[in-house]
């Protein structure tokens, strides 16, 4: 008898640690240029360092997340803007590609329209558990927040299980009123309206991370854009990862 307890003991803790095994939570940063990680393209003074997402690896990491960043595209691998290694002379200080997390769907100069056209088989295809979603700057537009509500329409129309962070997006160097809005609306409107209907959904500002004055809209410091126009910096995606990391955190305590 104690020998069939032991066993049966054994088989049942067995079967305990499998049932409580669960696969890495599938990550799809989702945007365009800033999203890929692009620096001051096509010159890249300022390396290439994965963006934000080789920061939050290893916020991530060091905080206990089993995880991995999903989605297949090239850039900016391809060159379609310049050589980021240099002719191969310059590597990442945190390579990705050798720890097989260079998952991203990031597309340089890519609008909300054109993201919108490929998700739903983007979706299909790479299976998130959570999407980051920054987009919105290029043909920012006072029209960019009805096209923002219907891309995200769409993502839960594929799945409606997915877990969505919608970024209020990075400035340009001078202030944009459309902008402005734009990250208004996501924050008033468009995350309160689809956690009303049940989605799984937040926001995290990543605008402010460029002010000087947080109280100050207008004080954008453009010396942390790298290209002074629209990239952050390394050092600036380094804050952004902060913001996605809590907006992660915060989506994973609702299972």
């Amino acid at each position: 008898m104690k020998r069939a307890t032991l066993i049966l003991s054994f088989a049942f803790a067995l079967c305990t640690c499998f049932a409580l095994a669960k696969d890495p939570v599938r990550i799809m940063p989702l945007g365009d240029s800033i999203t890929a990680g692009y620096t001051d393209n096509s010159k890249w003074a300022h390396p290439f360092e994965f963006g934000y997402r080789s920061h939050l690896y290893r916020l991530l990491k060091q905080a206990g997340h089993d995880f991995v960043f999903v989605g297949k595209s090239p850039e900016p691998w391809n060159n379609k803007s310049g050589d980021p290694t240099h002719g191969g002379t310059v590597s990442p200080t945190l390579d990705l590609r050798k720890l097989g997390q260079d998952g991203h769907r990031g597309y340089g100069g890519w609008s909300i329209g054109a993201i919108h056209k490929e998700v739903p088989g983007w979706i299909t295809t790479d299976r998130p558990d959570i999407i980051l979603l920054l987009i919105g700057i290029n043909g920012i537009n006072p029209k960019s927040p009805l096209q923002l509500e219907a891309l995200v329409k769409t993502i839960f129309d594929t799945d409606k299980k997915v877990k969505l962070i919608v970024a209020q997006i990075t400035p340009l160097s001078r202030f944009n009123p459309d902008l402005y809005d734009y990250n208004a609306y996501i924050r008033q409107t468009l995350v309160p309206k689809h956690a009303d209907k049940g989605h799984i959904i937040t926001t995290v500002d990543l605008y402010r991370h460029f002010l000087t004055d947080p109280d100050d809209p207008k004080s954008i410091d453009a010396s942390r854009l790298s290209n002074k126009i629209n990239h952050p910096t390394n050092a600036m995606h380094g804050k952004m990862a902060q913001s996605w990391l809590e907006g992660i955190e915060d989506l994973l305590s609702r299972r």
